[in-house]
């Protein structure tokens, strides 16, 4: 009898541990996805620029540097300094994200020395920096506080991708859903769209190139299409790396004007 109970007990263990572990929920996967795109770094130093077309193929660039900083929950503080052209040289954008509450923004702009607040549902669906990025796209948190339902798999690039509705909670909210493709191994998003109250697709991201640092997978190079005027927005970083040595204070609004 003993020796039938310890065989069922150990068929049974073996059973559970060709498993593996559970699958993650359709919150964990956009939570791993959002750890990966470069304003999430955590306690990350970055150079980058975009690379703004219009519909008629003419460029401008944006060269910045920015610095993010993330806690235990997953949220971050990032800060964003404009080094060129001379048009947006010295421009510096500030957001800390927040749980159960609003997110702060500030920008500053050096031709007033001013530093103004980024507020209410219209300002934060505005253009950042004339690029396809709104202001509550940087935030994510239409994105972050939503429900979200899971389709079947895609493959995108050969790789297994979680395909996942996002539904936003919030009545301000400047999407009515966005779709992501999150590639299942590293947990990466690979394409985002996004739709209006209508169903109709704004624009939609696709990351081009990752890179592993410190051991975790960043978008390093992204592009955005904006489906109702043309516009592109490229997104290259140049550099990254830790920067273990960025306290609270460097992230105020007070650190904008320096």
């Amino acid at each position: 009898m003993k020796t039938r109970t310890a065989t069922f007990f150990l068929a049974t263990t073996l059973s559970a541990l060709s498993l593996g572990a559970p699958p993650e929920s359709a919150a964990e996967l956009v939570a791993r996805s959002l750890r990966s795109e470069f304003f999430a770094g955590g306690s990350t130093r970055i150079r980058a620029h975009l690379v703004l077309t219009d519909k008629e193929g003419k460029k401008q660039d944006r060269l910045f540097s920015a610095w993010g900083k993330r806690d235990g929950l997953g949220l971050r503080r990032t800060l964003v300094r404009f080094e060129s052209p001379a048009a947006v040289e010295g421009v510096a954008f500030l957001m800390t994200q927040r749980e159960h509450e609003a997110d702060e923004q500030y920008l500053y702009l050096p031709k007033f020395k001013a530093t103004r607040r980024i507020g209410g549902a219209s300002e934060r669906q505005s253009s950042f920096m004339g690029s396809d990025f709104s202001y509550a796209d940087l935030e994510r948190k239409d994105v972050r506080e939503a429900a979200y339902e899971v389709l079947a798999d895609e493959a995108i690039g050969g790789k297994p991708c979680a395909h996942i509705v996002a539904k936003p909670r919030g009545a301000s909210a400047a999407y009515s859903r966005v779709e992501l493709w999150i590639r299942r191994d590293d947990g990466v998003a690979l394409r985002i769209a996004m739709f209006d109250s209508d169903g109709k697709l704004i624009k939609t991201t696709t990351a081009r190139r990752v890179r592993v640092v410190d051991g975790e997978p960043v978008i390093v190079e992204s592009r955005t299409e904006n489906a109702l005027n043309g516009h592109v927005t490229e997104l290259v970083v140049d550099e990254v790396s830790r920067d273990d040595n960025l306290d609270d204070a460097f992230f105020s609004p007070a650190s904008l004007a320096r």
